[in-house]
């Protein structure tokens, strides 16, 4: 299931990961930002355990103040976040690379065998220390754009 980052945890949670972890930042109203969602929720499903995808909404939620919503610019703009949807595959806690637009699954699976990712479906590194950790965040939360 993919975890919804803002930028108050956005270090915690992608670049102090040891896992490779794929950010996608998304609109709502965004189209091609719905179309690759399913896909995100694909790969986060069979690659449980060697990859963590994670979800940030650029948009201004109506609980945003001006100060969050600053926030989301300010980490959207750090990473060169212009266009939506916008992939983010960090390694190591380091950007690797930027995908703009809507890709397939199969696009994605060939940038991940390009980094030297050795991604294996349907095989959970029940070892890894992100397996196990408790990231906060319940998976039934209205705020989990993966439903």
């Amino acid at each position: 299931m993919p975890v919804l980052v803002k930028p108050k945890n956005f270090n915690s949670e992608v670049l102090e990961t040891e896992l490779p972890v794929l950010v996608d930042f998304f609109g709502e109203r965004c189209t091609p930002c719905q179309m690759l969602r399913p896909i995100l929720l694909e790969l986060s499903e069979e690659y449980t355990g060697q990859l963590k995808v994670c979800m940030f909404n650029t948009d201004r939620e109506a609980r945003d103040s001006d100060a969050d919503y600053e926030e989301k610019f300010r980490t959207a703009l750090t990473y060169g976040v212009m266009h939506l949807p916008t992939l983010l595959l960090f390694v190591g806690g380091a950007l690797k690379r930027t995908l703009i637009g809507l890709h397939s699954k199969d696009e994605l699976l060939a940038i991940f065998k390009e980094e030297s990712l050795a991604l294996e479906p349907g095989i959970s590194d029940d070892t890894s220390p992100d397996s196990s950790e408790d990231t906060g965040h319940d998976q039934q939360d209205s705020d989990n754009p993966a439903l």
